[in-house]
């Protein structure tokens, strides 16, 4: 079962605090966009290690409520790291890093980091909340660790300096890289309500289809040059058996055959 990570609009520079009964009215109108087991690339970009704060395990309930009591119960005082920061250091972060992260990306997801940011600048604020308590290891420290690790990194980019090789940056672009095809708005920047809009999910779905048949005509050369090799092969190795010719034509008659089998089979 995937994990559910979520970044928030909010209007204090905290999470809310289960304890005062703060989660209530906390998604009363505000943005949020979500992603799967780990925050994307873009949402890192908008942070530092200065806003790396902690909070406790109990409080993402509000107190009085049996989730409360639950996690109270397990996880006692044990607290885990989760990330906040003004809007407008944000959009100064988004705007500063932008030419390193997209030419490490690719040009073609220029449009892609720039509706990110007017999204930021529209719909989140005063504060912008990364909530981790998915993650929550209940204070063994692991968590916290790549946490500072991957925004550590992400800071080299300020001041000019190339990521570290084989750090958390590159990971995270490696992964992407490795399944941009499945959905990159997703795996960039998650999804919320009103997020992608139409023409930019359009412009990558186009995307995809593109990749999906360049892969496609890229498979279909490969299978061709594998079969023109054992056409080649075969063909002499009946004339090296049998010293005639006409084994030669059987065995590419052989090979013919499979070929024509099996673009009849992909056609239907």
């Amino acid at each position: 079962m995937s994990l559910r990570l979520f970044l928030d609009s909010a209007r204090q520079p905290r999470t809310p605090d289960g304890s005062a009964g703060e989660w209530a009215d906390f998604f009363d109108g505000a943005m949020e966009l979500e992603a799967k087991n780990w925050p994307p690339l873009l949402w890192w970009v908008m942070f530092s290690p200065g806003d790396l704060v902690e909070a406790r395990i109990a409080d993402t309930e509000d107190a009085g409520t049996d989730e409360h009591a639950e996690l109270l119960s397990q996880w006692g005082e044990a607290t885990y790291p989760y990330l906040v920061v003004d809007q407008r250091t944000a959009l100064s972060r988004l705007r500063a890093r932008r030419q390193a992260l997209t030419s490490r990306l690719g040009t073609q997801f220029s449009p892609l980091y720039d509706e990110f940011v007017a999204l930021i600048d529209v719909r989140f604020g005063p504060y912008v909340l990364l909530r981790t308590e998915a993650l929550a290891d209940g204070g063994e420290g692991g968590i916290r660790l790549l946490f500072e690790e991957t925004l550590a990194d992400v800071e080299r980019l300020d001041a000019g300096h190339a990521t570290a090789a084989g750090g958390q940056v590159d990971s995270l672009i490696a992964d992407f890289r490795r399944w941009q095809h499945t959905d990159p708005v997703r795996l960039l920047s998650g999804v919320g309500n009103g997020w992608p809009g139409v023409a930019l999910r359009e412009h990558y779905a186009a995307t995809e289809v593109r990749w999906s048949s360049s892969r496609s005509g890229e498979r279909s050369t490969a299978v061709g040059w594998v079969w023109g090799v054992l056409a080649v092969v075969g063909s002499l190795g009946a004339y090296w058996l049998t010293g005639s010719v006409w084994p030669v034509g059987v065995a590419l008659g052989v090979v013919l055959a499979v070929l024509v089998a099996g673009f009849v089979r992909r056609r239907g």
